[in-house]
């Protein structure tokens, strides 16, 4: 009867629908320590991102009262200043470098008295301007930048017209 007994626990052992109702200590170990392992990765990247977000939020307040809200053109605008600044640098060094070149040769007793290289040196001696007042509102800061800008440019034209008036009356001379 026991060698009996022991072979049905045999062949049922190892029927498939028995051994997948059969769970060991084993298994019960590996899920639970999965598990807790999956838990602990999504606790620390829970607290990753609330205390990322806590500082995100810490500046938001700190810079509350120096932020802000621009609408497209007024951003438009903006990035349109920043170019034209960027191209004023370029040329300032331009005329930097031209400078260097006429001091040099100033110095050697050749004197650059070109017309275009003279006019050249008065545009870019005359376009450089203070930079505008930031702290008004964006509209009047649109407003008198072109303002600025317009009445630098008719400056700039009269100063040319003269040294070309200077430079028309030397050479009929």
């Amino acid at each position: 009867m026991h060698q009996v007994l022991s072979y049905e626990t045999a062949v049922r052992a190892n029927s498939s629908r028995e051994f997948r109702e059969y769970v060991s200590k084993r298994t019960c170990a590996s899920l639970v320590l999965t598990i807790a392992f999956f838990m602990l990765i999504t606790g620390y990247l829970l607290g990753n991102f609330v205390a990322e977000r806590k500082y995100h939020i810490r500046q938001m307040t700190k810079d509350g009262g120096r932020s802000v809200k621009l609408s497209s053109t007024e951003y438009a605008s903006l990035q349109e200043l920043q170019s034209y600044q960027k191209a004023k640098g370029q040329l300032l060094l331009a005329a930097q470098e031209l400078d260097k070149l006429q001091q040099q040769d100033e110095s050697e007793r050749y004197l650059a008295t070109s017309l275009n290289t003279e006019i050249f040196n008065r545009y870019i001696s005359c376009t450089q301007d203070i930079p505008p007042n930031t702290n008004i509102a964006a509209s009047q800061f649109t407003e008198q930048l072109i303002d600025n800008t317009v009445a630098r440019q008719r400056h700039c034209l009269m100063i040319i017209q003269r040294v070309i008036d200077n430079h028309l009356v030397n050479s009929q001379l």
